[in-house]
């Protein structure tokens, strides 16, 4: 299990078909990382969409809650799905914002901020959001104590 940062180091040390998804794309260019002058969020409240079914979520509502510092959202790639991954926190609206301030906030919407992904026999949790903040709203618990106690 990994959150914030760790979780883009994970997914980029086995290789998981995953990107960085607050990018600018731009036809014959390289993506570029989105500048704060187009997307800052600096500690903020944002919903996000959960797939109820998934083995980290359980227990969880079809949206929660979850604290957001500039943290990672991943673009699952063509063959992601094939290669065993699963969305299973994104964003479903251009204006997620509970709480605080939100710049750009419209470039979240399709960013996948949670995944599973099985690697061999086992399984990676990668969080963009901090679920482990003392600060995360109580609705990500679940998804913390699901990731530990999960086989």
């Amino acid at each position: 299990m990994a959150a914030g940062s760790a979780a883009e180091a994970i997914a980029a040390s086995l290789q998981l078909p995953v990107t960085e998804y607050l990018v600018e794309r731009q036809p014959g260019q390289p993506d570029r990382p989105l500048g704060s002058d187009k997307f800052y969020v600096p500690g903020s409240i944002v919903r996000v969409a959960v797939d109820k079914t998934a083995p980290s979520a359980l227990g969880s509502e079809d949206h929660v809650d979850v604290y957001f510092n500039n943290s990672p959202v991943f673009r699952l790639q063509p063959n992601a799905v094939s290669r065993g991954i699963r969305p299973v926190m994104w964003f479903d609206t251009d204006s997620p914002l509970r709480s605080g301030w939100a710049w750009g906030q419209n470039y979240l919407e399709g960013g996948t901020a949670a995944f599973e992904a099985t690697v061999g026999k086992g399984k990676v949790l990668a969080f963009g959001p901090e679920i482990t903040f003392r600060a995360q709203p109580h609705g990500t618990f679940k998804f913390l104590m699901n990731g530990i106690h999960s086989k």
